[in-house]
C-alpha cells in the first residue's frame, strides 16, 4: 500500500475514533450550553435575539412547534450561525438549549416521581372496624347460591374465629335474612348459608359481623348479580 494512501487510512481511522469518543461523552445540559455560548446573544437585549426566559419573545418563534425552531437553529438564521456557532452541538443538545432559554425553571425542574397506579378495589373485600370481611359466592343448584363470609383481623390478617355472622340477601322485590354457620376449609374458618337468588336483578348482600367480645356488630354491604 502506498505511503500516501496508508496515511489517509490512518488519519481517517483516527478521525472515526475521535468522533466515537466525542459521541460517547455525556451530552451537555441545556443550561450548560446556554451559559457557555448562547448567553452571548440571548443574554444581551441589544443583540435583538429573544432573551432567556422571555416567553413572549420566544412564542412567535415557536409558533410552528419546537422541532421547527430546532431545525431553524441547526441551519442558522439572521446573525446566528448554524448551531449557535458550536459545530459539535448535537440535535438533542440544541433542543435542550432552546427549551432552557424558553423556560429555564421548567427545563431544569426534576420531574415528579411517577405514582404507582392504584390497585383496583376488590368488590368482594370490605374493611371496617379493624376487620377484613370477604364475600364468597358459589352456585349450589338452580337459583341456589352458597354465600360464604370470611373474616380476618385487618392488622395481623389472622382469621377471626367464633364470630357471629348474619347475612341478608335482598333485591327490590324482597329478601331473606339468615344466620351463617361456622365452616372450616383447609383450617381456614368462615361462615356460610344457602340463599335463593333468581332473575337477573342485582342483589345487595348485607353482612353483620360481631367478633368475640365486641359490643355490637359491624355491617358491610356487597353487590352481586346472579
Amino acid at each position: 500500500m502506498a505511503k500516501g494512501l496508508l496515511l489517509v487510512v490512518i488519519l481517517f481511522g483516527g478521525a472515526l475514533m475521535t468522533a466515537d469518543l466525542v459521541q460517547a461523552q455525556s451530552a451537555r445540559t441545556g443550561e450548560q450550553i446556554v451559559k457557555s455560548q448562547c448567553i452571548k446573544c440571548h443574554g444581551t437585549p441589544a443583540s435583538g435575539a429573544p432573551q432567556i426566559d422571555d416567553r413572549a419573545a420566544w412564542a412567535p418563534r415557536m409558533r410552528q412547534g419546537l422541532q421547527a425552531t430546532v431545525s431553524s437553529a441547526m441551519k442558522g438564521h439572521g446573525k446566528m450561525p448554524a448551531r449557535g456557532g458550536l459545530a459539535d452541538l448535537s440535535d438533542t443538545e440544541l433542543r435542550a438549549a432552546i427549551l432552557y432559554m424558553f423556560y429555564p425553571a421548567g427545563a431544569t425542574a426534576k420531574p415528579a416521581p411517577a405514582e404507582a397506579p392504584a390497585a383496583p378495589a376488590d368488590p368482594h373485600r370490605k374493611v371496617a372496624d379493624g376487620m377484613e370481611i370477604f364475600l364468597g359466592i358459589a352456585p349450589g343448584g338452580k337459583d341456589l347460591y352458597h354465600v360464604n363470609i370470611s373474616v380476618r383481623d385487618a392488622a395481623t390478617h389472622a382469621p377471626i374465629k367464633d364470630a357471629t355472622v348474619q347475612a341478608r340477601v335482598a333485591n327490590p322485590l324482597g329478601g331473606t335474612t339468615k344466620k351463617l354457620q361456622p365452616l372450616s376449609f383447609n383450617d381456614a374458618p368462615s361462615y356460610m348459608a344457602d340463599f335463593r337468588m333468581t332473575g337477573k336483578d342485582a342483589y345487595t348482600i348485607t353482612a353483620q359481623v360481631r367478633r368475640p367480645g365486641a359490643a355490637q356488630a359491624t355491617e358491610v354491604r356487597f353487590e352481586f348479580r346472579p
